[in-house]
């Protein structure tokens, strides 16, 4: 079973922080999200025009944007095998700290969408793969079998490299470049540990 998994559990993310060598603190994230949302409503952008999402109109002056999609798999009958997908992202990266918040995203990013749609849909997998390298530990790509959980806490080393350019604008050379190091090594890309 694979999913995507949501987490601020401080210390899952300072364990991935200390594997990819990064501060982390809601302040230290907040300049590299901040960057990075020029790319993120491009790939917004692209789902809308290219793949079929409909943008919503904004409820909460907290949110970037909200688009959403119908479900990728139907019964023999034509009936959506899951609820819309939606993707939402916030504005200020503080707001996936914040407790009375935590529900909203754990429901975007506990959703069907990312493990259906990440390889077939470009942006939603980059999306993924953005987050993932901007807060790392946030959200994992968990696969679960035979007993073990095994979490992957960055995107490929060959995605971290062909994104150079965007990754540099957002982290800097120095970050891209410990972070390209830690998405190449496994031991440290990946945390295995006997499923609970």
């Amino acid at each position: 079973m694979l999913i995507v998994e949501f987490s601020t559990d401080v210390r899952q993310l300072d364990e991935w922080a200390n594997r990819v060598g990064v501060a982390l603190s809601v302040e230290s994230l907040a300049a590299p999200y901040a960057k990075a949302q020029r790319y993120m409503l491009a790939m917004k952008n692209t789902l809308v025009k290219k793949h079929g999402f409909r943008e919503l109109p904004p409820t909460d002056q907290r949110v970037l944007f909200t688009v959403e999609c119908q479900p990728p798999h139907r019964s023999a009958a034509g009936i959506p095998r899951s609820p819309t997908m939606k993707l939402e992202l916030p504005i200020h990266a503080s707001s996936f700290f914040s407790p009375e918040r935590r529900v909203q995203w754990q429901m975007v990013f506990h959703s069907a969408m990312w493990p259906s749609l990440r390889h077939s849909v470009q942006p939603v997998g980059d999306l993924l793969y953005l987050l993932q390298c901007i807060m790392p530990g946030l959200l994992l790509v968990v696969q679960i079998e035979d007993g073990w959980r095994t979490a992957r806490g960055l995107p490929s080393a060959d995605w971290v490299k062909i994104n150079e350019s965007m990754l540099v604008d957002i982290l800097g050379t120095s970050a891209f470049k410990r972070l390209y190091k830690a998405a190449a090594d496994p031991k440290l890309a990946f945390m295995a540990t006997p499923q609970r």
